[in-house]
């Protein structure tokens, strides 16, 4: 650890969640709260309130409060999910309107469960002030598996919302990992280029019109952790949480695709697919992409077939 810095600084955490995340939103919180021991407030924004908010110490804010400047409908009309749009301006906005939010906030999708205990996200320097962990994954640590296309898929997007801004590698690196180490000077900074170079227009409509212009295809992660990179470096720590996508949360979450895993993410539309419709859709990111390659050929085939693959030393 660098001299006089302190890691486990406190945070808050923020989770939009539509009423379809309620499944799994208690094994999003009660994990968040057993690995992250610097977590203080959790914050879930929904339409209605979630019924285990009370019991779990949640708070509920409504995704139709007055102080926020945009409504669902506000996103329609841009090529994909208004509400998939939606969440993610939330997100953005949270740490600046949310009632007494701390100025260190980690945003985190409603289907992600945390494995790894003793997870930090922020870090207290006395030079640089506060520094937080951002997540990525790379074109050498995604296996073959649709998640790879979220390596290109967002690039158009970041100079779409700040022209002149691009994301830090191109095509072969990505920071969609399904939660992101948000701080409030730093998302003050972006709004702030970001309405200058639209003439005064809200941030909110930037991002929506350069959703709209890329046919849907918007990331606020991407867009957060490029703006970091490029104009706060010093406080941007970048690592690689090994993470997997899965269908079965709880059985993965009992018996773990892979060793050391930090979380776990379970889309639910991936609920209910078929093993075949499975096999390109789950997989380990950040992981051992060589046993991950092993274990897509073995798929459908002889169990002597899979202990020959991975034992063979080629993967």
């Amino acid at each position: 650890m660098a001299s006089g810095s302190v890691k486990g600084l406190a945070f808050d955490c923020v989770i939009p969640a539509h009423q379809k995340d309620f499944e799994t939103l208690g094994r999003t919180v009660t994990s968040l709260r057993r690995c992250c021991p610097a977590v203080n407030r959790v914050v879930v924004i929904a339409s209605a309130p979630w019924p285990e908010a009370t019991q779990l110490g949640v708070d509920h804010v409504d995704e139709a409060a007055e102080f926020w400047p945009f409504r669902r409908t506000d996103f329609e009309g841009c090529g994909c999910q208004p509400g998939w749009l939606f969440q993610q301006v939330l997100k953005l906005y949270a740490p600046m309107l949310v009632p007494d939010i701390g100025p260190n906030v980690l945003v985190c999708d409603a289907d992600v469960v945390w494995l790894r205990g003793g997870l930090d996200f922020f870090e207290a320097d006395e030079v640089l002030g506060v520094k937080a962990q951002h997540c990525t994954f790379s074109s050498e640590s995604c296996p073959p598996i649709r998640s790879s296309v979220d390596l290109h898929r967002y690039d158009a997007f970041v100079p779409a919302v700040l022209p002149g801004l691009e994301k830090p590698r191109p095509g072969v690196e990505s920071a969609v990992c399904h939660h992101a180490a948000l701080q409030r000077d730093v998302l003050e900074t972006l709004f702030g280029r970001t309405e200058a170079s639209r003439g005064g227009l809200p941030f909110w409509t930037a991002f929506r019109d350069a959703a709209r212009e890329c046919g849907g295809r918007a990331s606020e992660y991407e867009l957060y952790h490029a703006f970091a990179c490029k104009f706060f470096p010093q406080r941007t720590v970048p690592r690689q949480l090994p993470f997997a996508v899965v269908a079965d949360v709880e059985a993965a979450e009992k018996s773990p695709p892979a060793l050391d895993l930090a979380f776990l993410v379970a889309h639910s539309h991936l609920r209910g697919l078929s093993a075949e419709e499975l096999r390109d859709r789950e997989g380990v990111i950040n992981g051992n992409v060589g046993a991950e390659v092993a274990r897509r050929l073995a798929q459908g085939h002889a169990a002597e077939l899979a202990a020959l693959l991975v034992g063979s030393g080629m993967f």
